[in-house]
């Protein structure tokens, strides 16, 4: 996966979400190059904007005792360098693609902030003193295409 460059990644990525979201019986596909969306899903007489963004793998990430590996994706941004950020109706979802695994997850766009760690699929969750999980992150397959479209 880490022979390939980033538009190559970004690729993988959206025909990734496409096939997911057409094995689930929905109708998807690409969009044109230039758009703020990379997929368009058709549910009933509805059209959603979809943005892909993919990450390649988890990295370290320092936490209070040690630290742990997260994917990090940088949600909020688009252009070149990520220098500008998504406007109010350029997306509906957002598809979160880890693609060392091709785990997908799907947020609502005004859902999703700047930046968001997943924890890998055979990560854990930390407890608390009292046996409470501690949910600072999430899982990229805990977000379902279904809860989107409610």
């Amino acid at each position: 996966m880490e022979d390939i460059n980033d538009v190559q990644a970004g690729k993988v990525g959206e025909y990734l979400v496409c096939a997911d979201l057409i094995l689930k019986g929905y109708v998807a596909f690409p969009s044109e190059q230039g758009l703020h969306y990379d997929v368009v899903l058709s549910v009933g007489n509805k059209l959603y904007k979809v943005q892909v963004k993919a990450t390649r793998k988890p990295i370290p990430v320092p936490q209070r005792k040690n630290r742990t590996d997260k994917y990090c994706i940088n949600i909020r941004r688009c252009g070149k360098g990520g220098r500008k950020s998504y406007e109010e109706n350029d997306v509906d979802i957002f598809a979160l693609v880890a693609l060392d695994t091709k785990v997908i997850g799907y947020i609502k766009a005004n859902e999703a902030k700047q930046t968001m760690f997943f924890l890998p699929e055979n990560g854990f969750i930390a407890t608390g003193k009292k046996g409470k999980a501690n949910l600072s992150a999430k899982k990229i397959s805990e977000y379902r295409i279904t809860e989107c479209l409610q």
